[in-house]
């Protein structure tokens, strides 16, 4: 006959749970102690160190109950609804948690944390992670029927959904931006048939774009998400500008694209590599193109090429003055 101790745990399994319980015990404890005292970000750590210890005393329940839990619940079966409870809240406050770290911060969607949250977002999605977890733990749990309380939240979500639907609309438009990152604040972009600007905000609600015209441009966000983006800035800074020029009498192509691939190489705001090209189209004119390393340098670099362009013309020929074309 086996001396068994009823409560005490005997096999190696009970042995392994009773230090998950321990450890995990001490670990919620000082998760709290840290978040109060230290740092506030601790409070997802605290979520995941609950759900270990939930998921040790659920599979101990068969010798917590007496050693322990006896007094506090009437039978094992009470103590496991408990725990499974608790383990449903505790996986809502953890993803509730991560939302807050991960997205309404936004350290790690954004490079800079300077955009405001709408409270509209942040309060709903709560509502409906809680909301959730409540009708998981009285349908699994308590094995309660949800059907009224389900179909009352489902009214409420779509009441909710049709009154901010414009709202809640520019703002996943604004996370999807986020996720697929098109632009960053500073780059210089085109978005559909508007005017090419620089990024100066991004919101959850609009991009905001300055002209060169120093126009600001307000695009809501799904404006944003449904267009095309040109942007100028990414991969790297360095773009490609295109003109062309004409001249009003016939020269020899060969002579005039030596002279015009010279003037753009004479140019100091001019990229050297990529290298500059000079094409010739036919009738006297010239497709020039050239790289710079900024996009907000495109006039003040178009400009230095055809004053390098006149300044070579007047020297090595006597050419008509060149024109775009």
């Amino acid at each position: 006959m086996t001396n068994h101790l009823i409560g005490v745990p005997n096999g190696f399994f009970d042995v392994m749970s009773l230090a998950g319980i321990i450890i995990f015990s001490i670990t919620s404890v000082s998760a709290v102690l840290s978040s109060i005292f230290i740092k506030k970000d601790n409070l997802l750590y605290l979520g995941t160190q609950v759900i270990l210890l939930a998921l040790f005393l659920r599979a101990s329940a068969h010798w917590t109950y007496p050693a322990w839990f006896s007094e506090l619940f009437d039978g094992v079966e009470q103590q496991i609804q408990f725990v499974m409870a608790l383990l449903l809240l505790a996986i809502a406050y953890t993803f509730d948690m991560g939302l807050k770290v991960l997205v309404w911060e936004g350290r790690h969607l954004f490079a800079h944390d300077e955009r405001s949250v709408p409270p509209l977002l942040v309060a709903a999605a709560r509502v409906i992670i809680y909301l959730f977890a409540l009708l998981m733990i009285l349908q699994f749990v308590f094995d309660k029927p949800i059907t009224a309380l389900a179909a009352l939240s489902g009214a409420l979500a779509v009441i909710i959904g049709l009154s901010a639907q414009a709202t809640l609309g520019e703002i996943f438009a604004g996370i999807a931006l986020a996720l697929s990152r098109p632009f960053h604040i500073g780059d210089w972009v085109k978005i559909g048939n508007l005017d090419e600007g620089r990024v100066i905000d991004m919101t959850w609600r609009m991009v905001k774009l300055e002209t060169r015209d120093r126009i600001v441009l307000c695009i809501p966000n799904r404006s944003a998400a449904d267009q095309t983006v040109q942007n100028y800035s990414q991969p790297n800074r360095a773009v490609r500008i295109r003109d062309m020029i004409s001249f009003p009498q016939s020269e020899n192509p060969m002579v005039m694209q030596q002279l015009l691939a010279q003037a753009i190489a004479d140019t100091p705001s001019i990229l050297s590599d990529p290298a500059p090209s000079v094409r010739y189209r036919g009738a006297s004119r010239y497709n020039i193109r050239f790289y710079i390393d900024d996009y907000k340098n495109k006039d003040s670099a178009t400009e230095d090429v055809w004053k390098s362009i006149i300044d070579h013309i007047h020297v090595d020929i006597s050419a008509p003055q060149p024109h775009r074309g």
